[in-house]
């Protein structure tokens, strides 16, 4: 590292932590009459940071996105090589909906050119909860860890203070 340069694999956290914490101490937004349900479902949902962890079945991560969203709104990442966005290395799509108890239901698609197009997986979890599903694809799979929280919310806070600079727990092994 030279002259304040920042480490290309500590980026991502600190990008995230960076956005989660402007989320966080934002004032709230104004809210504007609704003129359509979809932006009065909009209006209504609740920001989430998303911490995730994709890795193959040998143990190799594919990527760490960090991501913020809104409950009800789709949220669509593509890592792609830098001009190259006409062929992704990775499209995620994820779908996060509130219910009733507390949790999040979020409907998630992965797509991996050569390996997986479009592999679905839906995950129910509470904020701050960690979990993890696999997504086949013939030859093997890939692990796709998910922790959710509120923007803001005292758990989000703990994992900035505690976890944002750490994977989330890796692959299990048998």
């Amino acid at each position: 590292m030279r002259g304040g340069a920042v480490n290309r694999h500590a980026a991502p956290a600190l990008l995230a932590t960076l956005l989660a914490s402007a989320a966080f101490f934002a004032p709230p937004a104004p809210v504007e009459p609704a003129v359509s349900s979809r932006s009065a479902a909009v209006q209504g949902g609740e920001k989430l940071f998303f911490a995730m962890s994709i890795a193959d079945e040998k143990g190799e991560t594919v990527a760490e996105p960090k991501l913020l969203g809104v409950c009800g709104v789709p949220l669509e990442m593509t890592l792609a090589e830098p001009g190259k966005l006409s062929s992704p290395r990775m499209s995620l799509l994820l779908e996060p909906q509130s219910q009733r108890d507390g949790s999040y239901e979020i409907a998630f698609e992965l797509s991996i050119p050569g390996r997986v197009d479009k592999g679905k997986g839906t995950m129910r979890l509470f904020p701050g909860e960690e979990k993890s599903t696999l997504v086949s694809y013939p030859g093997g799979h890939f692990e796709v860890q998910l922790a959710a929280f509120a923007v803001p919310s005292s758990a989000l806070q703990l994992y900035l203070h505690h976890g944002a600079g750490r994977q989330l727990a890796g692959p299990r092994r048998t």
